[in-house]
């Protein structure tokens, strides 16, 4: 049975899809908040602080009704009007239902973080964000306000409390919600720290509710897990769909190239969970047919409306034809354009789409964003989608379901489809480009002589993340934070293993080391088809010896994994104490927001052993062409829009990403490894990261 336990504790750690920083790039040196860096940095915390209740802070209180209007004040002014003029004519009201894929409130929200983007000074800034603070759409607020942190230049490292404790609507079930409040009616020291340890309320995880969607309903486990969410949440926050051109960079980072393998990896990922439940393939739909898989999320809004709930072999009404209709065209034009390699642009140039950079072109025309060559032609094809599958207009711009927010898309299992759909234009592309010759897979001179790996074990375990938002409480400025109460959620982990691996070289200098995980496959042939299940989990630089390289890699050091978030309250009277003068804040990415959960690294083992491989490929170092990390503070900076976050200038999912000729692909210096990875039944308490670093890993 799983357990939702709603606790309250003080001191504890809670999940997030935090930050990730290098290890093969240590720091040197630590940083410290300077004052202002501290005041601007509570500042944050203040206003997302219970966001449905008016601002308790009396400092901020003066600037709740009326924005600045003086034009000298904003960089650009147009800009600025233009939110003016839209505001006056009508936003969405506080407290009505906001959804990002509504494309009328995206344009809200897209105007308000321009308003908030085009401040002069931070004083502008935060008088702004007071007043929109009180009198925005908390929806549209959230989103508005952390686009601007994580994309204003001079906001670049500021820290937000984690998604899920600003918002924990979209990440806890409606039972967690009431069982939250209804306590805290009739026991008025609920919540309150000095009370904290004997104050526990438990629920159920959806998986629990008998309602079976055909087999999804035994991956609750990862598809609500709230890391998981969140990572997904940053990334589309980091690239949003709406935002682009030169003004934001996205280009320097490849961003079309790094959407279609966000996705692929995220398809692989899950496909991965779904081997190890034993449920199959990803199913498949079409358009002209009933969807089999429904789906009921069990969330609730704030107002108490559920989120809409899909019916199993929903079909589509007549009033869906045109936008169904329209999805066929949008498919047929891809496929087109794909299969004739080239299109024309409005000035007469062409893009050689037979060129492996032309992904990049691929990825911006699927998604639609601003940097799209033709989104006239091509649509908004992804949020159409999600609409008609949401119930149409009637349903999805009064009760948006779980597909309508980038908080909660993983948890509806239609995603995963809709998404591996999508991804088979990118594979239609990837089709055509020519194989790999050998040269560009052998790395002359460099043996993988053997790959060791400690023993592999999953387990579940409990944590706590605050959910104290969504308790109404009258206080006052700091007093707001004496009130603390977390939800205690079992969740999948893992033990930290290492490997080792030891590469013969001939010559001394620098390489990369990529290593996927993926199925396990009989017949070598396979590859070719289950290519795309596998997920790169590290990557890294290293500087190779003449002679023999023995390389031990833990799994806590893994290029994309993060680790535990500190909770909204602890990081606060962090923050507060060293504003008071008092122990120091360090400056670093521990905090930060991007990257994939550790603990979700390796799929849910089995006692016996579940049967997976693991792939090595060291490679030259190809030099980017903007050094890594010259162009931001990747000591707690994420570098979105810096073109300088990659190791090297491969293609994302080198070598899998192009078919394979097998007469010739498997060089010296790759290497598979089946390995076996355990799940223990034993449920364990939540361990915080830095208690586990304290005591020594034995291995199995």
């Amino acid at each position: 049975m799983r357990l939702t336990v709603v606790a309250i504790a003080l001191g504890l750690v809670a999940l997030t899809s935090g930050a990730y920083y290098p290890p093969s790039q240590p720091v040197t040196g630590v940083k410290y908040a300077d004052k202002d860096f501290l005041y601007k940095q509570k500042f944050f915390f203040e206003v997302l602080r219970n966001i449905h209740l008016p601002l308790q802070f009396q400092e901020y209180l003066p600037y709740t009704k009326s924005y600045i209007a003086d034009s000298s004040k904003y960089v650009n002014f147009e800009e600025v009007t233009e939110f003016f003029n839209y505001y006056k004519a009508g936003f969405l009201g506080k407290g009505e239902l906001f959804s990002i894929y509504n494309k009328e409130y995206m344009t809200q929200t897209y105007l308000l973080f321009n308003f908030f983007y085009n401040s002069i000074d931070f004083d502008t800034f935060y008088k702004n964000v007071v007043f929109a603070r009180e009198n925005v759409n908390e929806g549209i607020f959230i989103h508005a306000l952390t686009l601007a942190v994580f994309h204003h230049p001079e906001l670049k490292g500021f820290v937000l409390p984690a998604i899920y404790e600003i918002y924990p609507y979209y990440f806890f079930n409606t039972d967690v919600i009431h069982s939250v409040t209804f306590r805290k009616q009739y026991d008025q020291k609920f919540g309150f720290t000095s009370n904290g340890k004997y104050n526990v309320v438990y629920d159920n995880y959806t998986a629990t509710y008998p309602i079976d969607y055909y087999g999804e309903e035994k991956l609750a486990y990862f598809t609500e897990d709230i890391g998981l969410n969140a990572y997904y949440y940053y990334f589309m926050m980091d690239y949003p769909y709406f935002l682009g051109t030169d003004k934001y960079n996205f280009s320097k980072d490849r961003r079309g190239e790094l959407y279609l393998y966000m996705y692929q990896q995220l398809i692989a990922r899950y496909y991965l969970e779904r081997q190890a439940n034993f449920l199959g393939p990803i199913e498949e739909f079409d358009y002209d047919f009933p969807l089999k898989t429904g789906y009921w999320s069990k969330l609730s809004y704030y107002n108490g409306i559920p989120f809409f709930v899909r019916n199993d072999y929903y079909s589509f009404s007549k009033d869906f034809y045109y936008q169904v209709t329209l999805l066929k065209d949008y498919e047929q034009r891809f496929r087109q354009v794909i299969d004739k390699g080239y299109y024309y642009l409005e000035d007469g140039s062409k893009i050689d789409l037979r060129q492996p950079e032309s992904v990049e072109y691929l990825g911006n025309m699927m998604f639609s964003n601003p940097d799209s060559v033709d989104n006239y032609y091509f649509g908004f094809f992804e949020m159409i989608a999600r609409q008609v599958y949401s119930g149409g207009a009637k349903f999805y711009k009064y009760v948006p379901s779980a597909l309508m927010h980038f908080e909660t898309s993983l948890r509806d299992p239609f995603f995963y489809q809709l998404y591996n759909r999508f991804l088979t234009f990118y594979y239609q592309f990837k089709s055509y480009l020519k194989p790999y010759t050998y040269e560009e897979l052998y790395f002359k001179g460099v043996e993988i002589k053997s790959v060791a790996f400690e023993k592999l074990m999953t387990y579940f375990e409990y944590f706590d993340a605050e959910v104290s938002n969504v308790v109404p409480i009258k206080a006052s400025g700091e007093k707001f934070f004496d009130f603390s109460v977390f939800a205690r959620q079992k969740r999948i982990n893992h033990k930290p293993f290492s490997y080792t691996m030891d590469v013969y070289s001939e010559f001394a200098g620098k390489g990369v080391v990529r290593v996927y995980m993926g199925p396990k496959f009989y017949d070598f042939k396979d590859l070719q088809y289950v290519k795309k299940y596998f997920v790169e989990v590290d990557q890294y630089q290293y500087d190779f010896v003449t002679g023999k390289n023995t390389i031990v890699r833990n799994s806590r050091d893994f290029y994309y994994s993060v680790r535990d978030r500190t909770t909204y309250t602890e990081l606060y009277k962090k923050i507060m104490t060293a504003y008071s003068g008092g122990e120091k804040f360090v400056l670093d990415n521990s905090e930060a927001h991007c990257g994939f959960p550790d603990r979700l690294l390796l799929p849910k083992g089995l006692p016996s052993g579940y049967e997976m491989t693991f792939y090595f490929i060291v490679t030259p170092y190809y030099a980017p062409k903007v050094p890594q990390f010259s162009t931001y503070d990747n000591t707690y900076q994420c570098g979105v829009g810096s073109g300088s976050k990659y190791i090297d200038d491969l293609p994302f999912g080198y070598p899998f990403d192009r078919d394979i000729d097998f007469s010739y692909f498997y060089t010296k210096n790759m290497y598979f490894k089946d390995v076996f990875i355990y799940h223990s039944e034993e449920i364990k308490p939540y361990v915080p990261y830095h208690a586990v670093e304290e005591t020594p890993y034995v291995p199995y």
